[in-house]
């Protein structure tokens, strides 16, 4: 079973404190990574750091897993680039339960396998509750 590389690419810091929170409860992550757009940055500077640092995971030998925050943004189109180009695994919607899921399997788990578990794990963390009005 190949090792598997994380990289988590959102808007404004989101996916850096997002990693940074994971591994408060998780422990430092060894290939995990988190990039950020932020207003006025160049999204194809955020694209040319991302596909750097996809192919120095792929020179290593290990899967990646790319994570983004919202389908049809800049840090999704940089993922779906990356898609394209090369031999990745793309999820959409990252949050703190998906994160926590793929730190906890993802040395055991193929990465199709994994990829479910961690979007299974990510809805059932979504939970509504109502209080007495």
């Amino acid at each position: 079973m190949s090792k598997k590389a994380v990289m988590a690419i959102a808007h404004g810091n989101f996916a850096i404190e997002l990693l940074k929170s994971a591994e408060m409860i998780m422990g430092e992550q060894e290939d995990a990574l988190a990039l950020g757009l932020n207003p006025g940055e160049d999204v194809e500077a955020l694209r040319n750091q991302a596909e750097k640092i996809l192919l120095n995971y792929q020179q290593e030998g290990k899967d990646t897993i790319v994570l983004v925050d919202l389908l049809g943004g800049s840090p999704s189109n940089i993922g779906l680039y990356l898609l394209k180009k090369y031999e990745i695994s793309l999820v959409t919607g990252m949050n703190m339960m998906m994160l926590i899921e793929l730190f906890s399997s993802r040395d055991f788990e193929e990465t199709d396998a994994l990829l479910d578990k961690m979007i299974t794990a990510g809805v059932a963390g979504i939970q509504k509750f109502i209080g007495n009005h």
